[in-house]
């Protein structure tokens, strides 16, 4: 079932779909749409600012950093604190893409990325920054 996927998209000791070495894990799909791949990244809390996406060496890689917004006060009394703060990383092999053509737009905290496969003239580009709409 899963023989025409890159090994990105499976889950495996040595090429996992991000590095679980971080504390913040946003829940990711991926899917294949033919001339196309669609990664959708769900990031709540974070706004578009937060979010940073680049491409290189066969990779594309989703920064995002979430700051408190608020101080804490000697006198807060919280029971229990569950909002996090933090960095993500997640690092995708997808080499045979069109990094030209990476588009991507982050609307209620989900990050879109359409990343288009690409033609085999395209290979040889070094990297790239995604603009994020």
């Amino acid at each position: 079932m899963f023989e025409g996927l890159p090994s990105l998209f499976l889950k495996d000791g040595i090429t996992s779909l991000f590095d679980d070495h971080f504390g913040l894990q946003p829940c990711v799909d991926v899917k294949d749409e033919k001339n196309y791949y669609v990664i959708e990244a769900e990031l709540p809390g974070f706004s578009k600012d937060d979010i940073t996406v680049k491409y290189k060496d066969n990779y594309l890689f989703v920064y995002g950093k979430k700051e408190a917004t608020e101080e804490m006060k000697d006198d807060d009394h919280f029971i229990r604190r569950e909002r996090t703060t933090g960095t993500i990383q997640r690092k995708f092999y997808v080499g045979d893409i069109d990094e030209t053509q990476i588009n991507g737009k982050f609307k209620n905290g989900l990050l879109e990325l359409t990343v288009p496969k690409s033609n085999a003239e395209l290979d040889g580009r070094s990297g790239n920054r995604i603009d994020i709409k």
